[in-house]
């Protein structure tokens, strides 16, 4: 499918706890238990990591799907840490620790394109909070050897 034309439109409702956005699959959300809420729910808190994440995983998506790259498995953790500045708690930064497994002979390429996604992702762009991605790319295992 192509890339529709500029500018796009993202929009979510809150009712209650419940986001919704269109026919998605609708997100219970609330506030972590750091704040009084509890941990059965999404907080805003995760899902802006989730978000960081996400965006970095489809942004390398795309790119790995243009460069003909297999990616046969990508698995990664956001971690975020809250501080409480003068002016209120804040994000100092915002870790993503990624895992690729890609065809053999495609490491190089693969770690170069997520370096790019990395500078590219659209969310980490718009944060004030520096994301750092530290990433170990590897060969799919010779299912020969085994």
């Amino acid at each position: 499918m192509p890339n529709a034309p500029f500018p796009h439109v993202y929009q979510a409702t809150l009712e209650g706890n419940m986001l919704l956005a269109g026919t998605r699959t609708p997100v219970l959300t609330g506030a972590p238990s750091q704040f009084g809420g509890t941990d059965d729910v999404w907080s805003p808190e995760q899902l802006l990591v989730a978000a960081a994440l996400t965006c970095l995983k489809t942004t390398f998506d795309a790119y790995a799907r243009h460069a003909g790259i297999s990616v046969i498995d990508w698995r990664g953790t956001g971690t975020g840490v809250l501080v409480k500045g003068h002016t209120g708690p804040f994000f100092d930064s915002i870790d993503l620790d990624v895992e690729v497994v890609t065809g053999s002979g495609e490491e190089a390429r693969a770690q170069a394109l997520l370096a790019k996604a990395e500078r590219d992702c659209i969310i980490s762009r718009a944060l004030s909070a520096p994301v750092h991605v530290r990433s170990k790319v590897s060969p799919a295992p010779d299912r020969a050897a085994s």
